[in-house]
């Protein structure tokens, strides 16, 4: 056996740093080669949302700033190569072992329970909070434009729908705290629309009534919506009582069974699709299946027109309520502003249409906002229509 000289001992820990500083080269260089190459074989999509960032434009003005910079060094980070390799167990890391969120919109609570900032806000009372004296007004306006459409023959029904930091408080983590007495303005809204005598829903109210006893969730851990049970429950409590209000009688809809799944459907994961995570949190949730009937003969579809936020999304996308049971030229106005359904690109603006005769084309109108969104109430929907009626007289 040959002898292992001085040299060749001295030379193995030599080769070996070489090797090691190679081999960390590589990896620094890797990120580049990928995005400069765009070696697909190495992209792994995030399945979050993330808004792609546009290369800034130059300018001395934004450079003294500092705000080039910034911009720069936000849009090279999204470019960076096997980012999305990296930023799922990132996220999974602060979420699983420290609760942490992954974005500022989106708080997490106990129990795998998440949480949108938004109506989180309206819980604590940390959003602006609407004066008496307005809120009279308000559901003043809202009771004329109520007897105004029923002096017409038609039914006005305005539907508070449940946040979930309200329905559940108790999972809300210790942090959060609300400024006196929680959800002051929904309280206030809810209270002087019941004193009017306004055709109200409070879903807000009847979710937390069903709670203790219902046989499956509400909310779903990941979503910020009610769940695809909830709006089940929801939709024949409200379609009941419009039958009752307006003297009509809707085609029946008719469960046919339940599917209990883990992997949540429609927006029973909206937050947690945003978070980016690489297991989400998710429990066993139920999907009732429904079979609607066909009218009868001489039996008439109401024209719906549904003007809300994004739970009104459900009644048309989680479930087809809105295109089997109402006319087939119902529609639904999102915040007041867009026309959402029937779909079109690009949706038209709610302001470019003659109001009046959208009241007079529809038979049942239906206000849907959450409860954190009773700061904008009805986004001037009433004063709106009210305007539209009274100039035709």
């Amino acid at each position: 056996m040959e002898p292992v000289s001085q040299n060749n001992l001295a030379a193995a820990p030599a080769r070996t740093k070489r090797r090691l500083l190679g081999g960390l080269f590589v990896l620094c260089l890797l990120p580049a080669l990928q995005t400069a190459l765009h070696m697909k074989i190495f992209r792994l999509p995030a399945v979050g949302f993330e808004p792609p960032r546009r290369r800034p434009g130059f300018s001395w003005q934004a450079l003294r700033a500092g705000t080039y910079q910034d911009s720069l060094e936000q849009y090279a980070t999204q470019k960076l190569g096997f980012r999305y390799w990296l930023i799922r167990p990132r996220n999974q890391v602060r979420y699983t072992l420290f609760g942490e969120s992954s974005t500022p919109e989106i708080v997490s609570g106990k129990r795998q329970q998440l949480f949108e900032r938004g109506p989180l806000q309206g819980y604590l009372n940390r959003q602006r909070q609407v004066p008496e004296t307005e809120i009279r007004e308000r559901v003043r306006l809202l009771r004329a434009l109520q007897d105004s459409l029923a002096q017409r023959g038609k039914l006005l029904v305005f539907a508070i729908a449940p946040a979930k930091p309200s329905f559940y408080a108790e999972l809300l983590p210790d942090s959060c705290q609300p400024l006196g007495q929680p959800a002051r303005n929904y309280r206030l809204h809810a209270q002087s629309l019941q004193a009017a005598g306004i055709n109200l829903i409070d879903f807000s109210a009847l979710f937390k009534a069903w709670k203790a006893t219902s046989p499956y969730p509400l909310f779903s851990p990941g979503g910020t919506h009610w769940s695809g049970y909830g709006v089940t429950r929801a939709a024949d409590t409200l379609f009941r009582y419009m039958e009752q209000r307006g003297h009509f009688q809707l085609p029946a809809v008719r469960h046919t069974g339940m599917e209990i799944s883990r992997q949540p459907r429609s927006t029973d994961d909206d937050l947690a699709r945003i978070l980016n995570l690489l297991v989400a949190p998710a429990v066993p949730l139920a999907y009732p299946t429904l079979a609607f009937d066909p009218p009868h003969d001489g039996q008439m579809q109401p024209r719906l027109l549904l003007v809300g936020d994004s739970f009104g999304y459900s009644l048309f996308e989680s479930y087809p309520y809105l295109q089997r049971l109402f006319a087939p030229d119902s529609h639904f106005w999102y915040y007041n502003q867009e026309v959402h359904y029937p779909r079109s690109s690009p949706a038209p603006r709610v302001s470019s249409l003659n109001l009046r005769e959208q009241l007079a084309a529809h038979d049942v109108v239906l206000l849907l906002f959450t409860e954190h969104n009773l700061v904008d109430f009805d986004h001037d929907f009433s004063r709106q229509a009210l305007t539209a009626l009274q100039a035709g007289r």
